[in-house]
Formats: structure tokens, C-alpha cells, sequence
């Protein structure tokens, strides 16, 4: 447990209080907690609590509470987000930034945030939002009146859809109960994961509701209708590929900040949009890490077509990318990708909004362009793939339309130039028909519309507290899949559940973080995150899986990185073994579970994923980093039957790995199967993009890998009384490091390299075309392969602030190599775990001084990304506060491993 002047105390005191321990006082007398504000850098991801939690179907929520312009929200990835407004008789009181007083967190685990505010003058809200189940939920809020009169005001919960809309909705014995959908992204599909896709809900008060109903928007705002799945069909002549902005990142923007829109041909009379459907897929026209898809057959005369014009707009970047191709012939899918132009079209239309005036009858209006453009209207019904022209050139700024069917139909708008090209469509606008929760509060017209889709479920209810009054009120939602018949008892019981019986539960959490001073307020709240996200990812023993498993992010939910383990993300097992050394042990067990009789152990494996990937026959492994986890958790651990077991399983998958991966037969090894995928440094590299593929090369990162391998081997065998072994596997590392000393190293810049394998040397195509500096140069000082001399000269490199000692960290590749992209993916960014690899190769030569600087700067970029969006991120950029791609990561979660080995 941390000391007096650490967190923990605070936390336990703040917990006691929010669990209603004996003395508890109330929170406007400014309690000793973590009080983390909306800029205080904490991590306010939650999920159900492992033995809980199930991978098929399990929300989790983002607690997103920095916007002063919209409500504070629990939001899941793609399940929908739970929020709350208040009403008075003179206002609808939801936006963050007009409270009285902004949410404060009191305190924060895993499946659980304590907070409170006070949105009215007077009146204190103090609550709890429980992520009980990987099904249910629960929001608690308790509201005291500190007045001195009485105080009126509506509270009113709500559940809101943020990906497909809600359908199916019905109210009954005071309950609303609806349906959404929630589709898993290709990868998932392709691999064979399972998952549930559509699902049945449960929103239930603890108190009986004044009004309920389903609102087809927030605030007036329109509703986008879902995309149109299809499945079953093949891609026929699919572009795709991802757009970037103009530092050559990946846009991430989402719909509809983002626009997609395509045509053939010069066709521009039919058009697609990013509501068209995608073959073969149950995702949209744009994934969420920016990849997007079109499938251009869909369009009339797309068989016959030789060409296409694809564009994309980013509104919130003010990003206009195009590009006409030609369509490849006989090729099914093929890469368009896209970039920022100079490409001048006609500007969008201003407003264009659709307004119902009666059945079958709609008004559209917009604002003329802000460069005289005439507009085009297009239109398409709800099921249909594609928008066909409606409307010649106008000039006017409005126009009504009779509908000739009682269907649901789409609009977009366009500029037209004189020479009739066209701009980038306007945001879809529908004739749903509906009303919006601001109409309901505002208006007090609470009417129960039956809407084929909703945005919104919602209650009212009416408090009236005396001077110093109380009342709590609960909210639950919970989900099922839809074809499941359920009683709903789970979310039942969270309306009367007596939460203080899990005190005893949430102290001894608290106790289990390793004693650790030193640390600033900040890296305090970062130290906090870390525990709470790394306990977070994991799933119990379910699926093929006898023991607890990981994924690399569980909220939000993206199909790569919710698989299952790797060996890579495993090194943050160094830095949960100190807080959760059975968890770190058992995790390490699911690998030794899976390996194969010749000691092979696959590339990613889950609770129901054994991801292989074979490549030329060969199948596809991890980086080895296996025995060197298994011996520093047993450092931790001093589980001597953990080490037993672990040592056969490491000594196996070690000699399979070096009888497989040396071709040439020279004791030094080469990345095999996928060797991108396995060599970790999967995208975006100087080497394997700029020279050749992984297994030409002579390996300096495997190689010294390896070696850390066998010194572990050897020290494990030690401590097992394996005196020969321990020898052998001395033996086979020292003979290791000499081959990579004579191989790998160049005196004459003072650094390793890749070597050709054909003949060992720094030329592939070009002379010295292997002398890039990446950050594996450094790996020798992890894997005590440098002599003191030869450190010495990486350190001079290491801490050169124009090649590798940037702001924030070390990057993967050097700051002045012509390849280099901070913001990039293996060309430039911060990749925390390999930063704690160079922070350990630094203590081991001594430059205890300049570990701790790293670590601070690390620490610093991740502090600040908390402050900003509350979240852990894949990598981060070393130049300036920036991080991408992914979030919620598990492997960002060493960084309480490198604070722990710079302040213990």
C-alpha cells in the first residue's frame, strides 16, 4: 500500500465516504479524496469486474465528463451511453458547462467511479455509476438539498444510441424495454470469433417514472438512420484504403464529421455515400481506426465502368481529399486510399435541413454556397444503396416535395459548378418522423410515439426536497441477446442492492497497489490508471481458456486488439505481477496451456482465438519474450511451482523457436512465418518498407531477444537446481552475443544494425542500406549484450535530442532519419513498452540519472493525454502531447513498472 503521503489513503478515506462508512461528512466540505476534475489526468474507462465479465457479449463505458457543451455521459463503444439532464420550471439544465458545480471523482476502480456535482444552486448530487455485469449497469444518485428552502427540479435519466439506432420500443410495468444492434468489424468476422449482434434491452427506474418515452433526437438535431447490412454478398469491385490527413496520419474522425461519396465514370447523377452498404461486412463505409470501404458496383453501369472519382471530406480537420482512377480490371478489391488536395469543388450548401410538414409532404431548406454555386438535391429511400439525382441546378434555397410512398426517405444536397462538376454532398437528412427529448422537457409533451427507430429512451421524475433533504434515485439498463428469453433479475436487483457489503472488496484493491513515494500529484493519478485499466482487460477462465486472459483493449471493442494475448502486451504482466502476481502467473499460464508438442506457440491466443497465420508454410509465432516474462513474474511472484512449469514450457518453445528460425544455419536467427507480425514492428517501418522484407535479414532485435531468453533459461534452471541445464544455456547466450557483437555492430557510427543474411553485411540493394537507426539499436544494452564502451557510444546517440531524447520519450525510429513521422506508426511514435525496454538497458549500464529522465518524459506525454481525453493510449508522439491510435491498451500499463523501478 502506498505511504501516508501517497494516494491510497485518500482513496480509502473517499471510498469509506461514498460507501456510507460510520462518520462520513458531506462532499461541499471539500473531503480528502483523489477530487479529480475533467482536467485532472485519470482514466475513467469501466467494466465489469472479472468474475463478472464474459468476452461474447460485454459492455463496458467511458465516463466522458470534459465536454462543457453536452451532458456528462457513460458511453460504450458501440452499445449506446447512459446519461442525465435536470429540469427547473424556467430551464433543461444538461450541459456540463452550465452546472453549478462540475463533476468531481471521489474515486475510481476498474468496474466503478465515485463522483459528484451539483447542477442546480443548492443542490448536491452525489453518485455512482457500477458497471456490475458485463450485461448490466447501474447509475446511483443520491440529491441533498443544502439550501435553505425548498427545492423543485426534474431528473431526468436517459439511455442514448450512439452507432445504430434503437428499435423495437415498448413500456410496460414501468420499464422500457427496446432493441439495437451492435455489429463486430471484419476482423472478428473473419476470424471466427463469436459475438452477438443483436440485442434486446432493459432501462428500468428504482422509483415509478412521472413520463417516459423514445425521442427521435437530443436537441432537435437530425437522426441518421443505420447503414444497410449485407452480409451475404462478395465484394464485386470494392475500393478501399484510409484517409489521412495532411501529416500522413490516420483520419479518425467519425461519421458524420467525415463524409464518403463516389461516382463513375463522370456518372454524378447516382452517388454514393457512406451510408451505402458494404459486401461481405457488418460495418459501415468507415471503420472507426479510418479505414473505409466502398463498393462501387452498387452503382448503375459499374460493370461497364473504367473509372472512378472517390472524395472525402473531414469537417472537423476542414480536410478535402479526391481521387479518379482507374478501376482495376478483374480485381475484386483493390487499395484507394486518400490524401489531402489541392482540389478546389464547389462549395456544400449551408443548413439543408428536412422537415415533415405532413404525411408524404416535406419541406427541405438550405443556405446558397458560400461561392454562388447552384445545389443539386438527391434522394434515395431508406433500403436503397445509392442517391439519384432529384433536382436539375437550382437557385433557390428551398423546396417541397411530395412523397409518393409512405417510406422513409434520405436527401443530401450538392454544389454545382457551371461546368457540371459537383462538390461534396451535405449530411444526410430523412423524413423519420418523431420528437426530441428537449420538445418533451421543454414543452412538457411526453408523448409515447411509436418510432420505427429512436435515438433516445428516457424518464422524468419530479423531486421536491425540504432544507436539508434527501433522496436517491437508481437507474439500470442491462442487455440480453434478443433471441434469448430473460427475466431480467439481475437489473432488477440493482435497483435495491446494498452496495456498502462490497467495502471490504474495494479496500483491499486499494491495499494491493505496491507501496511506491515519491511520485508527483500527477504521476500519483497515472499510477492509479494504470492498476485500474491493466486489471480491466482481463476476462475470466472461459472459452478454451482455463485461466484468465487479456485482451488488448476491451472498451472500445476493436477487433484487433480484442483477440486475445500476444507476447509482447505480456511484458506489462512485469508491472501487474507487483500488484496481482496470481493474475500475472495465470496469464502467462494460457500461453503454456496452447503451446503445441514441438513447443510452437501461436501468434495470439484467446478464450476462443488461436490466431496462427501462415505464411510460405511457415507458421507464424511472437516475438520471443517468453522466458524472460515467465523469470521476472517469478521474481516477483517467488512461486517456485510456477517457475517449474514455466521452465519447461519456455525451454521448449525456445528450442523450437531457434531450430526454426536460423535458415541459414549461422547461430544467428531471422523474423519467420509473417515476419512483420512477428517481429511486433507490424506497420510503418524504415527497414521492412524501405529495404526488405523481415527474413532477409539477420535479426539484432531477435538476436538479442534470444539471449535474453537463454539468460533467463539459465537462471531459472539455477534456481531449480539444473546445474547442467543452467550451464547449456549459459554457454548458448554467450555465443549469442558474440555473433552479435561481430555481426551487428558498426564502429564506425557506434551502433547495431540489421545485417543482410545473404553475407552478414550492412548493404540488401544499396550500399549501407541497413545502417537506419531504429530504436531495436538498443536492445543489446537491454540484453547486457554491450560492453561498457559500446554503451557508452549508444548512449551518445540515445540522448542526442535531434536523433532519439525527444520531449517525450524515445521514438521507434531516429528523429533525423528521412522516414521518420512522429505521429507514424513503428516510424517515430513512443511505444511505452519498448521505452521500458531502454529504461532497463539504461540501469543496467548505470545512467541511473538519464532512466529517470526518460521516465518522466514517458510519463509527462501520458499525464497529459489523461488531462485531455482520460485515456491510455497505444503510442503516443515524442515531440509533442499527441497519442494514437488505439486506446484503452493494455501494454501502456508498464508504466507503472518504469515509475516503480526509478522510485522504489
Amino acid at each position: 500500500m502506498l505511504k501516508r503521503d501517497s494516494l491510497v489513503p485518500f482513496l480509502i478515506f473517499s471510498v469509506c465516504f461514498l460507501h456510507s462508512c460510520e462518520t462520513p461528512k458531506p462532499v461541499s466540505e471539500n473531503i480528502p479524496g483523489i477530487n479529480a476534475d475533467a482536467s485532472s489526468p485519470i482514466y475513467t474507462t469501466y467494466a465489469a469486474a472479472r468474475e463478472r465479465s464474459a468476452f461474447i457479449l460485454d459492455e463496458g463505458y467511458e465516463f466522458v465528463f470534459n465536454d462543457d457543451e453536452t451532458f456528462p455521459v457513460f458511453t460504450s463503444d458501440t452499445g449506446g451511453e447512459i446519461g442525465f439532464s435536470f429540469a427547473t420550471k424556467d430551464s433543461w439544465i444538461y450541459k456540463t458547462g452550465d452546472y453549478v458545480q462540475k463533476p468531481v471523482i471521489h474515486s475510481s476502480f476498474p468496474d466503478e467511479v465515485n463522483f459528484s456535482f451539483s447542477p442546480i444552486g443548492g443542490i448536491e448530487v452525489k453518485s455512482k455509476f457500477l458497471v456490475y455485469s458485463s450485461v448490466s449497469a447501474v447509475l446511483e444518485s443520491t440529491f441533498i438539498n443544502n439550501t435553505d428552502s425548498t427545492v423543485s427540479f426534474d431528473y431526468i435519466p436517459f439511455i442514448q444510441g450512439n452507432s445504430r439506432l434503437f428499435n423495437g420500443y415498448w413500456l410496460g410495468d414501468g420499464v422500457l424495454r427496446f432493441n439495437h444492434e451492435e455489429f463486430p468489424d471484419t476482423w472478428t468476422v473473419g476470424h471466427k470469433v463469436p459475438f452477438t449482434d443483436s440485442l434486446q434491452n432493459f432501462f428500468k427506474m428504482s422509483v415509478e417514472p412521472d413520463q417516459a418515452g423514445a425521442f427521435s433526437s437530443f436537441s432537435e438535431e437530425a437522426s441518421y438512420l443505420p447503414w444497410k447490412v449485407l452480409p451475404g454478398k462478395m465484394p464485386v469491385t470494392e475500393v478501399n484504403g484510409r484517409l489521412y490527413n495532411e501529416g500522413g496520419q490516420r483520419v479518425m474522425t467519425q461519421l458524420p464529421e467525415v463524409r464518403l461519396q463516389a461516382y463513375v465514370d463522370n456518372d454524378t447523377k447516382h452517388l454514393l455515400t457512406e451510408s451505402s452498404p458494404v459486401f461481405e461486412s457488418l460495418q459501415g463505409a468507415l471503420n472507426s481506426d479510418g479505414y473505409f470501404r466502398m463498393e462501387l458496383s452498387q452503382l448503375p453501369g459499374a460493370g461497364r465502368a473504367a473509372q472512378y472519382t472517390l472524395t472525402a471530406v473531414d469537417e472537423t480537420l476542414g480536410i478535402v481529399a479526391q481521387r479518379t482512377d482507374s478501376i482495376p480490371p478483374a480485381r475484386t478489391q483493390f487499395s484507394g486510399s486518400l490524401r489531402p488536395s489541392d482540389i478546389k469543388l464547389p462549395a456544400a450548401p449551408q443548413r439543408f435541413e428536412v422537415i415533415m410538414q405532413e404525411k408524404n409532404r416535406a419541406a427541405l431548406s438550405w443556405s446558397k454556397p458560400s461561392d454562388g454555386s447552384q445545389v443539386i438535391i438527391y434522394r434515395k429511400k431508406e433500403n436503397d444503396s445509392y442517391y439519384t439525382q432529384f433536382t436539375r441546378p437550382l437557385s433557390t434555397t428551398n423546396l417541397m416535395v411530395q412523397l409518393p410512398t409512405d417510406d422513409i426517405y434520405c436527401f443530401v444536397a450538392v454544389g454545382a459548378g457551371t461546368g457540371g462538376e459537383i462538390g461534396m454532398h451535405t449530411r444526410e437528412r430523412n423524413t423519420l418522423s418523431g420528437h426530441s427529448l428537449k420538445q418533451a422537457v421543454v414543452a412538457n409533451d411526453w408523448k409515447d410515439d411509436s418510432l420505427k427507430y429512436f435515438k433516445i429512451a428516457a424518464y422524468s421524475k419530479s423531486i421536491t426536497l425540504a432544507p436539508g433533504e434527501s433522496t436517491s434515485i437508481r437507474v439500470a439498463r442491462s442487455v440480453a441477446p434478443l433471441k434469448k428469453k430473460t427475466d431480467w433479475k439481475e437489473a432488477e436487483k440493482l435497483l435495491d442492492k446494498d452496495f456498502t457489503l462490497d467495502m471490504g472488496g474495494r479496500l483491499a484493491y486499494l491495499e494491493s497497489m505496491p507501496e511506491l513515494s515519491g511520485l508527483s500529484a500527477d504521476q500519483q493519478l497515472l499510477y492509479l490508471s494504470g492498476w485500474n485499466m491493466m486489471q480491466q482487460v482481463f476476462y475470466p477462465a472461459e472459452g478454451k481458456s482455463s485461466y484468465p486472459y487479456y485482451v488488448f483493449s476491451r472498451e472500445p471493442v476493436w477487433g484487433w486488439g480484442h483477440g486475445g494475448q500476444v507476447f509482447h502486451e505480456s511484458l506489462t504482466m512485469l508491472a501487474l505481477a507487483l500488484q496481482d502476481p496470481e493474475l500475472a502467473m495465470n496469464s502467462q499460464r494460457v500461453f503454456k496451456e496452447r503451446q503445441y508438442e514441438n513447443g510452437y506457440i501461436n501468434y495470439r491466443t484467446g478464450g476462443y482465438l488461436d490466431e496462427i497465420i501462415e505464411h510460405e508454410g511457415e507458421l507464424t509465432s511472437s516475438a520471443p519474450w517468453y522466458a524472460w516474462i515467465n523469470w521476472e513474474v517469478y521474481k516477483i511472484t517467488q512461486d517456485k511451482d510456477f517457475l517449474a512449469e514455466m521452465y519447461e514450457s519456455s525451454k521448449r518453445f525456445y528450442e523450437f523457436y531457434v531450430s526454426n528460425r536460423d535458415k541459414d544455419g549461422d547461430g544467428l536467427c531471422e523474423w519467420g512465418g509473417h515476419a512483420i507480425l512477428e517481429s511486433v514492428r507490424d506497420a510503418d517501418v524504415a527497414v521492412w518498407d524501405e529495404v526488405g522484407w523481415p527474413a532477409n535479414f539477420e535479426a539484432v532485435d531477435l538476436n538479442s531477444m534470444l539471449v535474453m531468453e537463454a539468460k533467463s533459461l539459465e537462471q531459472m534452471a539455477a534456481a531449480l537446481g539444473k546445474t547442467d541445464e543452467a550451464a547449456r544455456w549459459k554457454a548458448d547466450h554467450e555465443q549469442r552475443t558474440r555473433l552479435i557483437n561481430a555481426t551487428f555492430w558498426d564502429e564506425t557510427t557506434g551502433f547495431y544494425y540489421n545485417a543482410d543474411k545473404a553475407d552478414n553485411d550492412f548493404t540488401f540493394e544499396k550500399t549501407d542500406d541497413l545502417k537506419r537507426m531504429e530504436i531495436i539499436g538498443f536492445l543489446p544494452m537491454w540484453a547486457g549484450i554491450a560492453s561498457k564502451e559500446q554503451a557508452d557510444k549508444l548512449l551518445d546517440h540515445l540522448t542526442n535530442p535531434d536523433k532519439f531524447w525527444r520531449p517525450y520519450g524515445v521514438p521507434s525510429l531516429a528523429a533525423d532519419d528521412p522516414f521518420y513521422n512522429d505521429k507514424g506508426y513503428w516510424n517515430g511514435p513512443v511505444w511505452v513498452e519498448w521505452d521500458y525496454l531502454i529504461q532497463r538497458g539504461l540501469q543496467n549500464y548505470g545512467y541511473d540519472a538519464e532512466a529517470k529522465e526518460l521516465v518522466n518524459r514517458v510519463s509527462t506525454s501520458m499525464i497529459y493525454q489523461l488531462k485531455e481525453n482520460h485515456n491510455l493510449w497505444e503510442f503516443y508522439s515524442p515531440d509533442e502531447p499527441w497519442a494514437g491510435y488505439h486506446r484503452t491498451y493494455i501494454w501502456a500499463g508498464i508504466v507503472n513498472r518504469m515509475m516503480w523501478d526509478v522510485h522504489k
